[in-house]
């Protein structure tokens, strides 16, 4: 498997909150049919589900701004195969970040 990278994301509050973001969104997808096709729609919220999560609220500008910035970061990172498949490129992507 080739290694997905990241988008370079701003060094703004983001970038410290980005792997926990993106480990939290692996996990979820990794348990919510995993062997079910990857799309756009689950990448988006899942990303979503766990900025929530990860901030407690879900109606703070930070919150909007963390969501568009995950989003933004893992925009190259292939959707093909599975749910699964995609979680292990993002986990791997993510580790890479928090290096």
């Amino acid at each position: 498997m080739a290694a997905a990278t990241l988008t370079r994301v701003g060094s703004g509050t983001l970038a410290h909150r980005l792997p926990a973001i993106l480990t939290a969104t692996a996990e979820r997808l990794e348990q919510m049919t995993p062997h079910a096709a990857m799309s756009d729609q689950a990448r988006h919220r899942e990303i979503q589900l766990s900025v929530w999560d990860h901030h407690g609220i879900y109606n703070d500008a930070v919150v909007g701004r963390d969501i568009t910035g995950a989003l933004a970061a893992v925009r190259d990172v292939p959707l093909t195969g599975t749910r699964a498949a995609y979680a292990a490129r993002l986990r791997a992507a993510s580790t890479a970040v928090a290096r």
